[in-house]
């Protein structure tokens, strides 16, 4: 049904790629962890990987991983966010029932772990269209932890060969082409925010992210705000 694609050169992480997939309630799934670096040992992780060179860019991994997916849907998720039981199901059944070219989530919820805060991310962008009627914006913008797509896109677009804002990349480009593209729900995913600067390849700050997000609850158990069926 669906392949999902995970990039990393943190072999910290590798428990909680495959913790993510491994909860996922859809049965036919497939994981390919793209490890972009030649110093982590994967060896007996029970899953495909391929191994890339550091000097290989982060939006050249995502474009040799999608081309090995078997499925014709592919999902692409960050190695160190959190993902729902129901995420894989969410994305599946809006790919099929839209025929959308590309889903992922406009407003979802991010979790501040030094704070033990989450709060809602550009809330009231959920389950509509990104309509294409202009040059392509801010506000068109899909987290690119939850971008979802048809594997046969690739033949028109592809991933920038980049290593920061390949996702906005890939995104300006599908909306250029014309491809279709919505938002799922807030629910099931949440963005981890760690405490150390250099962590995030986002450049986006703490005080922007709080700026453009409401308080939900200071809380240590995510599970019950975010895999509700809404």
């Amino acid at each position: 049904m669906i392949t999902v694609i995970v990039c990393t050169n943190r072999q910290a992480f590798l428990p909680k790629i495959i913790e993510n997939f491994e909860r996922q309630t859809l049965e036919e799934k497939e994981l390919i962890i793209v490890v972009n670096s030649t110093f982590i040992k994967v060896d007996g992780i029970g899953y495909s990987f391929i191994q890339i060179p550091e000097e290989v860019s982060l939006g050249a991994c995502l474009n040799q991983g999608t081309r090995l997916a078997k499925y014709d849907f592919v999902t692409k998720m960050d190695d160190d966010d959190y993902y729902g039981p129901d995420y894989l199901n969410e994305v599946y059944e809006a790919l099929v029932l839209t025929d959308a070219d590309v889903v992922g989530k406009s407003s979802f919820y991010i979790y501040f772990k030094s704070k033990e805060e989450l709060r809602l991310y550009n809330s009231n962008y959920e389950n509509q269209w990104i309509v294409n009627n202009g040059p392509f914006k801010s506000s068109d913008f899909l987290s690119g932890a939850t971008l979802a797509f048809k594997k046969k896109i690739l033949n028109r677009v592809s991933f920038p060969d980049v290593n920061v804002g390949e996702d906005s990349g890939f995104q300006r480009l599908c909306y250029e082409n014309g491809l279709k593209m919505y938002s799922l729900s807030k629910e099931h995913y949440v963005y981890l925010r760690y405490n150390a600067p250099a962590h995030h390849h986002s450049d986006a700050s703490d005080a922007l992210l709080r700026r453009r997000s409401r308080f939900i609850a200071n809380t240590s158990t995510l599970e019950k705000y975010v895999n509700t069926k809404k």
